[in-house]
């Protein structure tokens, strides 16, 4: 198949899904455009063959000086030109806003169907807003095929968007020959800033200092402000805890403020964006997570691919992905003081974490490789293209 995949480029889950999955369908003989603004960030140090970037027009006129260019529009126009320069047999849209209306309008000029793979804010954030709402359901209703990540975002979007078709339910997933655990890496602190170092490199990590992760884009959702108030309590239990967070975002300098507001710069590190998650998770000992919305985080999938125990809330899908107490640890509500009180209690518990951590590689390697899951998409594509 020759599939156009319409996706966020930048840092997040969505993007990076889509970027991963386009990936897989190359390397079985598919060929893939992405298109979009600007390269995928997850392909900014990779070359895969049979993948293409056809990039969106942008360009400034006064007119929209006060509303920005039409985005909507030119993704349009550029997967029309798409289609017909290289005979797309079918979009793959990531993320409904705005991508499943341009599809719907490409299809109507082209006749390339469209799939729809809904994400998790899209559904229940900025898809249920009234700027958005109808044109989001009528687009995701029109589609030739609509998957979702969990079962909670297919009830969200049945229930507050008030899809009334099918819904596939394909979860996220992690390439877990890539991903995997890599012995020889610690984190070394060096005057508040953070680094990696092979293991003989290392001074200053004392024997009982244990490392915790945290990556996300620092949305509001992700209560990453929450996360550090939450990083006070377990410091005064455990004193050499330190708290590694990678990402940015726009709660970043109010993360900032708090970690200075509760004097814990010698505990809490920023690390700002990187593309070595992999080899930090590797180096932790706990990832945290304490979302109030998720649809099926890529990033606890890594986290457990990498044997890396985690703690979350109970937020969207999460529950589908993390079995609690027994893939890892999932609490009851959103209360800080009892996340922390997690925290504490899987940092003095070295059974319990490797426990978890050989449970969370276990339960992605049966159930979330990418093997299994990449032919889900495909049977989509090939029913979808059949039924024309």
């Amino acid at each position: 198949m020759r599939i156009g995949v319409n996706l966020y480029p930048s840092v997040g889950g969505s993007g990076y899904l889509a970027t991963r999955l386009g990936q897989h369908l190359a390397e079985r003989n598919h060929i893939i455009h992405f298109i979009t603004y600007q390269r995928p960030f997850s392909l900014m140090w990779e070359q895969t063959r049979g993948v293409y970037v056809d990039l969106v027009d942008s360009f400034d006129y006064p007119l929209f000086k006060n509303i920005g260019s039409p985005y909507t529009m030119a993704l349009t126009s550029k997967i029309v030109k798409s289609v017909r320069d290289s005979h797309l047999d079918l979009i793959h849209s990531h993320y409904a806003i705005p991508h499943a209306m341009s599809a719907f309008m490409a299809r109507e000029i082209t006749g390339t169907p469209y799939v729809v793979t809904l994400h998790g804010s899209d559904v229940h954030t900025l898809g249920t807003d009234p700027a958005y709402k109808p044109v989001v359901k009528h687009t995701v209703e029109q589609a030739d095929a609509v998957t979702c990540v969990s079962e909670y975002l297919r009830e969200k979007a049945q229930n507050d968007l008030g899809i009334e078709r099918d819904i596939h339910v394909i979860p996220n997933f992690i390439d877990t020959r890539r991903f995997t655990h890599r012995s020889g890496i610690r984190l070394v602190v060096e005057s508040g800033c953070v680094s990696l170092r092979s293991e003989e490199d290392v001074r200053d990590i004392a024997p009982d200092e244990r490392v915790l992760f945290h990556a996300s884009n620092f949305r509001r959702i992700k209560r990453v402000v929450e996360l550090i108030e939450i990083m006070r309590i377990v410091v005064d239990h455990y004193p050499k805890a330190r708290l590694i967070i990678a990402g940015d975002g726009p709660t970043r300098i109010e993360v900032e403020r708090t970690i200075e507001k509760l004097d814990l710069c010698n505990n809490v590190h920023l690390l700002g964006i990187k593309s070595n998650i992999q080899d930090i998770m590797c180096s932790a000992d706990i990832f945290l997570l304490n979302s109030t919305q998720e649809g099926m985080p890529l990033v606890l999938l890594e986290a457990m691919a990498c044997s890396l125990p985690v703690i979350t809330t109970p937020a969207g899908g999460i529950p589908e992905l993390v079995r609690p107490d027994v893939d890892g640890i999932v609490t009851k509500d959103f209360d800080k003081e009892r996340f922390a009180e997690a925290v504490i209690n899987l940092l003095e518990n070295d059974s319990l974490r490797n426990k978890y951590a050989r449970a969370g590689r276990k339960r992605v390697e049966e159930s979330l490789s990418a093997d299994d899951i990449v032919s889900q998409y495909e049977r989509v594509f090939e029913s979808v293209l059949e039924s024309r």
